[in-house]
């Protein structure tokens, strides 16, 4: 099948614009369970010593901003492209499936983690599993309805 050269830089066009978009919205919506739950989260339930945890994470003002940018927009490209892959197209099929790509993909993330090192307790881990789950989940029905709109890019 031919696709006319418009209609490509159309598509071309359209997920670039939904990577970019489910890049910030899968950003915040992290940073706002990071802020909401489990920061204090973390605190309550710390997988080592307060000197230990200190340690672990650099304070806000030393993150490394360039490699924030690019872990944001990796992750929202990956959810994208999987949601492309898929072939959903609106905002419920994009929920269902992104529902069980962001639940397998941050589990194995997660209990990985915590088989292999100590970064998480296990309370931890299971709620970083739901936030980090739902944030994903969420971010690919977005990615979903992006992509099938069929007007308006």
């Amino acid at each position: 099948m031919v696709i006319p050269i418009k209609m490509f830089e159309h598509m071309k066009k359209r997920l670039l614009l939904t990577g970019l978009l489910t890049s910030i919205i899968n950003l915040l919506l992290n940073a706002l369970a990071y802020a909401m739950i489990l920061k204090n989260f973390y605190r309550s339930h710390p997988s080592g010593p307060e000197a230990f945890m200190k340690q672990l994470h650099r304070p806000p003002d030393q993150l490394i901003l360039w490699a924030m940018a690019g872990t944001s927009l990796m992750m929202g490209f990956f959810i994208t492209t999987v949601m492309k892959w898929s072939g959903a197209e609106t905002f419920m099929t994009g929920l269902k499936k992104a529902f069980v790509m962001g639940f397998l993909f941050w589990g194995s993330v997660n209990f990985g983690l915590y088989a292999s090192s100590t970064v998480f307790s296990a309370p931890g881990m299971f709620v970083d599993l739901l936030c980090s789950g739902t944030a994903m989940t969420i971010s690919g029905a977005f990615a979903a309805w992006m992509l099938g709109k069929r007007n308006g890019l």
